[in-house]
């Protein structure tokens, strides 16, 4: 029986100074990024300081607090690393986000407390790929986003135990995240999602007009959120540290409202997911 009232709200957060208004409007958790370890940049990571000055107040409303470790660190650092992360597990961080097979491992072998989340970085598609990561100690996995219904429905029929999250707001790509580098170039200020970016059309000196979007538009499924209920979803994922609190704002109050319509009609969702086979 799913418990529909335990899905979660994640919101991102790229300063200290986010952290109330994400709160205040309903975010149940808030991500941030390990400065230095994050694939994202570096003004928009927490410092280790950063993160326990933001844990105390999310904690003290019942809230929670992960982080995410899911830029590709050289082999050099991963025992800083590892020390690192064991200082956010014993300070009372709830989860570790990690996007690398090898370091989800090391995670598992030094963790006490925090959980360990698949990022979706880690390009999660079939039931096999989920059964190895919950074998090396995954909690959670969060979704590549360009799997279709079927297929999620799938993963999670199989492994029904774990935590599943999707991206509910934010980049829905064409191909896979583990594959283009474009989105995840390091950690450098000058940062461009590239395949997001506007672009002209050009023929010497003279612009002939608009280019069309390389990448898809960002999905947005507050809409549908009861599908994925449906489906066994328990968290939906606002993307953009690195945009501003006022658009974050927006989108988290999106969810809430879609998902306190749907909590009020609970016994209607599985009626949504009739064309798959599933016992409630």
């Amino acid at each position: 029986m799913i418990n529909f009232k335990n899905c979660e709200i994640l919101a991102p957060a790229g300063r200290v100074t986010d952290i109330a208004p994400l709160l205040e409007v309903g975010a149940d958790a808030v991500y941030v990024g390990l400065s230095g370890c994050s694939a994202r940049p570096k003004s928009s990571d927490f410092t280790v300081d950063e993160i326990f000055e933001i844990l105390a107040p999310i904690h003290a409303e019942g809230k929670k607090l992960f982080v995410a470790i899911n830029a590709n660190v050289e082999g050099n650092k991963i025992e800083a690393l590892l020390d690192t992360a064991k200082i956010l597990d014993n300070g009372g961080v709830d989860a570790l986000i990690v996007s690398d097979y090898g370091l989800i491992y090391r995670l598992s072998q030094v963790i006490e407390h925090a959980q360990i989340h698949v990022s979706t970085l880690t390009g999660v598609y079939n039931h096999e790929d989920v059964h190895m990561l919950k074998e090396l100690g995954a909690k959670r996995i969060i979704l590549s986003s360009d799997l279709y219904l079927d297929e999620i429905v799938d993963i999670i029929d199989h492994e029904p135990e774990l935590d599943y999250e999707i991206v509910a707001d934010g980049g829905i790509c064409f191909n896979s995240n583990r594959q283009c580098l474009l989105p995840h170039v390091g950690q450098q200020e000058a940062f461009h999602v590239y395949c997001q970016e506007s672009y002209r059309l050009k023929r010497g000196d003279a612009v002939l007009g608009k280019a069309r979007r390389i990448g898809n538009c960002p999905g947005k499924i507050h809409r549908t959120l009861g599908i994925y209920l449906g489906m066994g979803i328990m968290s939906f994922k606002v993307e953009g540290r690195t945009n501003s609190i006022d658009y974050i704002v927006d989108r988290i109050k999106d969810m809430a409202e879609s998902r306190k319509f749907y909590l009020e009609h609970a016994e209607e969702i599985p009626g949504m997911m009739h064309y798959i086979r599933r016992e409630y």
